[in-house]
């Protein structure tokens, strides 16, 4: 995903070297034959913006290399945090009782940390994926820096956002114009405003396509 922090950066990059990459769940040299990812997320129902999010879904869904989302399958991804196997033996494997841990953790961690509101907005890419801008004042980087803290793990490079395709396409593909040229359209265009309330544990499983993430369970954010 680069180093970048910001929205311009990201999209300065993507317009300039026009790289696309497979990305995405499917990628298997990312899963490597796994089963099961574990993440903490922000749900999102993005139903209530259909009629904003739908020129943007309409334009992406007939271009080359995109797998649209499925609503079910909407989330801001605020950490990553392995692959879940019965024993763990390799790097990004995690066991059921590690993830209770972390779960406790994170728990104690976000007791205090307050619900907010994000601005969903702007159509923008990384090689791997186009996405929607999230706009908080910075308070989903916050959130998933308390949870990164609480994990006791690195936090991951990029903003949040909120995925709407992948790009599927061999490593170094050159992105087609029509698709620089229809993110451009896009990339002033508000779609509406959610709460962040709660912060989800859920597993993925890695060989149905686009499944409805499974939650474990949900923390709460404390009312503001």
């Amino acid at each position: 995903m680069g180093s970048y922090e910001s929205y311009g950066e990201v999209w300065d990059e993507f317009s300039s070297r026009r790289r696309l990459e497979f990305g995405g769940y499917k990628d298997p040299g990312w899963q490597d034959s796994h089963a099961l990812s574990a993440c903490f997320m922000v749900p999102v129902e993005v139903s209530r913006f259909q009629e904003r999010l739908e020129p943007l879904q309409e334009s992406l869904r007939s271009l080359p290399y995109v797998s649209l989302h499925p609503d079910r399958f909407m989330h801001i991804t605020l950490l990553l945090l392995g692959f879940l196997v019965q024993e763990p033996e390799n790097k990004g494997e995690i066991s059921r009782e590690w993830l209770a841990e972390i779960e406790g953790r994170v728990r104690r961690s976000l007791t205090n940390f307050p619900s907010f509101p994000v601005q969903i907005a702007n159509l923008n890419a990384f090689p791997g994926a186009a996405f929607v801008e999230t706009h908080d004042d910075g308070m989903l980087k916050k959130l998933r820096r308390e949870i990164c803290r609480g994990c006791g793990l690195e936090r991951p490079h990029g903003p949040p956002h909120l995925t709407l395709a992948y790009f599927q396409a061999p490593n170094g593909t050159k992105a087609p114009e029509e698709i620089i040229s229809t993110i451009s359209r896009y990339r002033d265009w508000p779609i509406g405003e959610i709460r962040v309330d709660r912060v989800e544990l859920t597993l993925l499983n890695l060989h149905e396509d686009y499944p409805k993430p499974e939650m474990l369970t949900e923390i709460f954010l404390k009312d503001s």
